[in-house]
């Protein structure tokens, strides 16, 4: 058995003012805690970071608090709102709807995002 709190994360990355990513390993398994705050976009905000033209990340994922817009290169569009599971594949943009910080735990793709040129590859933190 294994409990950690985001209360005092394994490690903390805070890629932009707009962007808090709180990480945590419990036993072999890798969760974050995303705070994306108003005006925050993938493409404006994490582009340079991940050095791909799209995020590569797939997300799976728990919407805590806020909307996030996601859409892929076909022009496929969704929105993810408070108390929605969601499973979003490599290959898209997202950004954050209207004046509430999105938050969300997401267990696939944590342990790499928003680290420096992680390229949507996983791993541990």
């Amino acid at each position: 058995m294994a409990i950690k709190s985001f209360d005092v994360p394994d490690k903390k990355r805070c890629p932009d003012d707009k962007a808090e990513f709180d990480l945590v390993t419990v036993n072999d398994f890798s969760v974050t805690r995303l705070i994306l705050g108003p005006g925050w976009r993938w493409s404006e905000c994490m582009k340079l970071l991940e050095r791909t033209e799209l995020c590569q990340h797939h997300h799976l994922g728990f919407c805590v608090s806020g909307s996030m817009e996601v859409e892929t290169p076909e022009g496929l569009r969704s929105t993810i709102h408070a108390n929605d599971t969601y499973a979003i594949p490599p290959g898209h943009d997202e950004w954050v709807v209207g004046l509430t910080s999105f938050v969300a735990v997401e267990f696939l793709g944590a342990a790499s995002f928003g680290r420096r040129g992680s390229t949507g590859v996983h791993a541990r933190i």
